[in-house]
């Protein structure tokens, strides 16, 4: 990952030398030059800035006013900001740290101290990155389904009770579709359960190619799975969808990859579909149980079909 550090500082001298010194330490990959804060501000909004050296005293805008420019935005947060000033009172050094300066350097400093800063801020934020990814990761896990990749039944909710009161305020449509593999339970007595499992994984995918990018697909638990399909502002032709996936999963050859097996494995789906507005629909929960009761309804029609909640 490349390291991007910013020099705010009026004297081109000052900052070509704060440059060249990183530089030869090998320190940082891109550098970025400022004269005044209100130059600083505006390459902080285009650039990704990992530390910042910034003089006090400086025309137009002065450190203290970049750090007061600063205040609020997210990314400030966690970018290290080394101040810099010719003076050491106490006072502007508090000040400094009370707006969110990270650190201050008396000028002039020795190489070996700025140097030494810049290796722990840098190592700060290093750390910093890697602890960001990481709760990235554990939030994206406790989303999604670890078998098949799609959302999980606990965050299909949470979107559907987000998404059904988005309906009610701007008066759209919401439709949601209830799917269950036919049969299942043969798959895994004449195929084993592994197999079972890999069929499953393989429905996500072919889920996560039809459902548009604005629609939601989940697994809703064991071989159940939903579709969200929000925001509709006309006609929307929910069951035409519907058939498309359920001919898709018709059509498609399951565990026909080598590194799997050469059988065959038919697998079809039946649908429920329910839509908001719609009678005896009055919460996001009612919206899941109509559409539940289609799909009960396609599998007592003889599987492998479409029922859509009247």
């Amino acid at each position: 990952m490349k390291t991007n550090i910013l020099v705010i500082e009026d004297s081109k001298t000052s900052r070509q030398q704060i440059i060249r010194t990183l530089k030869e330490a090998k320190l940082g990959d891109q550098f970025f030059e400022a004269e005044n804060g209100l130059a600083a501000l505006k390459i902080f909004a285009q650039e990704k800035v990992d530390l910042i050296f910034c003089d006090v005293v400086m025309p137009q805008m002065d450190g203290f006013k970049f750090l007061m420019a600063l205040k609020g935005q997210e990314e400030s947060q966690e970018t290290p900001i080394v101040f810099m000033s010719v003076k050491g009172e106490m006072d502007q050094k508090l000040k400094a740290l009370e707006l969110g300066a990270w650190d201050f350097l008396t000028k002039p400093f020795e190489a070996v101290e700025l140097i030494a800063r810049t290796k722990v801020f840098l190592r700060i934020r290093a750390l910093q990155e890697r602890l960001k990814s990481r709760i990235q990761l554990l939030e994206k896990l406790s989303i999604v389904d670890g078998l098949t990749g799609l959302y999980n039944k606990k965050y299909l909710f949470e979107f559907l009770r987000r998404e059904y009161k988005r309906s009610e305020r701007f008066g759209l449509g919401i439709s949601c579709m209830m799917m269950d593999l036919d049969n299942f339970k043969e798959i895994n007595d004449n195929y084993g359960h592994q197999r079972g499992d890999l069929v499953l994984k393989e429905l996500g995918g072919v889920l996560s190619e039809i459902v548009r990018g604005y629609d939601f697909s989940a697994r809703y638990g064991g071989d159940e799975f939903t579709v969200i399909v929000p925001q509709q502002k006309n006609n929307v032709d929910v069951r035409g969808m519907a058939e498309r996936i359920r001919k898709t999963v018709e059509g498609h050859t399951f565990l026909d990859g080598k590194s799997v097996s050469k059988d065959k494995v038919p697998v079809t789906v039946s649908i429920g579909v329910a839509t908001f507005p719609g009678n005896g629909i009055n919460s996001h929960e009612d919206l899941v149980e109509r559409a539940d009761q289609a799909l009960y309804g396609a599998k007592k029609k003889g599987r492998n079909c479409v029922v859509v909640a009247s």
